[in-house]
């Protein structure tokens, strides 16, 4: 059976389509990727013939999916199924046209289940994990188990990632260490997954054996090459004891300067040596909010400033480059909440303050609050496939918002901006194409130059 993967343009390898598509191939069936924006999808799939085009789908990518699919359709043959966290938290998707199947969670299982059975002709509308649109009837199953040894899956398929230049070329190689985040954020999609995955279905938090991981990295660096190692966890120290014999493991067998995903009250004195230790060069870590009320009472955060400005020092000490992530335009913000998170931004003195503004995906908590209070200005099929232009939640200053969210990196990282009274000139500009395509540059260019120095290397 073959399996075509549609893929956004991103230089971040699509790890999750990876690990599916390793699945596939141990059960015997083909598979290939084409990129969104870059291959010629119609010739792509006029000449691999897939059964099956599946891509995974964010809230705010699920148009562009659809639209394809639609296309497609209109001349080739194929069962089109969306998986990712738009399908996991609004499955209601599949009444749509352009799409046949939905895939909720964790569906390596779920999706080679699939397969063998569609291959072998066998019924495919009771297998968990999946909602089946069949004969004009919508069948809605279960979820399955989450698999608590993630050990036993095999590695990302590299050799389909890597016969795409955007990939194969780039200098980081993206690993997942564990799955699963144990904190309630109320903006992320984690702070729903209850609604999804009952307590009944196993743990949520999951880590790989620090033997499998080293053995993964060996292998792609090996067999691909790659100068520098990027850990995509949620949380990437949640577990001492785990990042205790990575330390030790990870300086002498792999040696590689790594980037990974730390929260402001998991790191410690203790936490940072090792990160030192283990030959961390980077980190995200999200502030989100300076204001206390938004970042504790409406976005569940859980610490006060003073965890957060530790955090920052210790790494800092420590020559550990730091980007700070941050979010602008959540529900009771204003734009003056929005400017005091610049300012602890500039006392933090990360390498780089990145911000998104707000977006309010399906099922989150923060969403709900936001539709109570009558804050949204449309629902999720008016948002956007970036997080960091525009929002549906109402802001009395949006214009300035977004403004300010273009120039948020450079007056953190020169704060005169701030201070002599420029930034509030700039974002106080009108809304022209001209300012809009200027600040635009500003900040890709930026982000560019940053995204160099965070992680010591020019990227392609």
């Amino acid at each position: 059976m073959k399996f075509l993967f549609l893929a956004w343009k991103h230089p971040v390898e699509p790890l999750g389509l990876l690990y599916i598509s390793s699945i596939l191939k141990k059960h015997n069936h083909s598979t290939k990727i084409a990129i969104i924006g870059e291959d010629d999808l119609e010739k792509v799939v006029k000449e691999y013939k897939p059964d099956v085009v599946a891509g995974s789908v964010m809230t705010g990518g699920q148009t562009e999916f659809l639209k394809i699919t639609n296309n497609l359709k209109k001349v080739h043959n194929f069962l089109a199924l969306m998986g990712g966290s738009h399908p996991t938290f609004h499955p209601q998707v599949l009444e749509e046209e352009g799409v046949d199947i939905v895939a909720q969670g964790e569906c390596e299982e779920a999706v080679a289940e699939f397969a063998d059975a569609y291959e072998a002709g066998k019924d495919y509308t009771k297998i968990k994990n999946l909602w089946v649109k069949k004969d004009e009837k919508i069948y809605k199953n279960d979820l399955r188990n989450l698999n608590e040894d993630i050990d036993s899956l095999p590695f990302p398929d590299r050799e389909v990632a890597y016969e795409h230049k955007i990939w194969r070329d780039e200098p980081i190689r993206h690993f997942i260490a564990c799955r699963g985040c144990a904190y309630k954020c109320s903006y992320c999609f984690n702070s729903a997954i209850d609604k999804v995955y009952d307590r009944s279905k196993g743990k949520w938090v999951r880590w790989r054996s620090v033997d499998n991981v080293i053995q993964e990295i060996k292998e792609v660096i090996t067999n691909h090459g790659g100068k520098f190692v990027y850990f995509q966890d949620d949380i990437f120290i949640m577990n001492k004891p785990w990042l205790k014999e990575f330390a030790e493991r990870y300086s002498k067998e792999i040696n590689l300067p790594f980037h990974c995903h730390v929260r402001p009250n998991t790191v410690d004195e203790a936490t940072a040596d090792l990160l030192k230790k283990a030959g961390c060069y980077s980190v995200h870590m999200a502030l989100e909010a300076a204001d206390d009320y938004i970042r504790n009472i409406i976005i569940k955060r859980g610490m006060d400033k003073e965890t957060v400005y530790k955090a920052a020092k210790l790494l800092n000490e420590r020559g550990i480059k730091i980007m700070m992530q941050n979010i602008l335009g959540l529900p009771e913000s204003t734009l003056e909440t929005d400017i005091e998170t610049l300012k602890m931004n500039i006392e933090c003195k990360p390498l780089y303050a990145w911000c998104s503004i707000f977006q309010p995906y399906p099922s989150l908590p923060l969403t709900e609050y936001a539709i109570d209070k009558g804050l949204l200005e449309g629902d999720y099929k008016d948002i956007g496939p970036k997080f960091f232009e525009t929002t549906i939640v109402k802001l009395k200053n949006k214009k300035q918002v977004e403004h300010l969210q273009k120039w948020f990196a450079v007056a953190s990282t020169y704060p005169f901006i701030y201070r002599s009274g420029i930034l509030k000139l700039l974002i106080n500009m009108p809304d022209t194409k001209i300012v809009k395509k200027a600040y635009g540059y500003v900040y890709d260019r930026f982000r560019k130059h940053k995204d160099n120095q965070l992680y010591g290397i020019k990227l392609n």
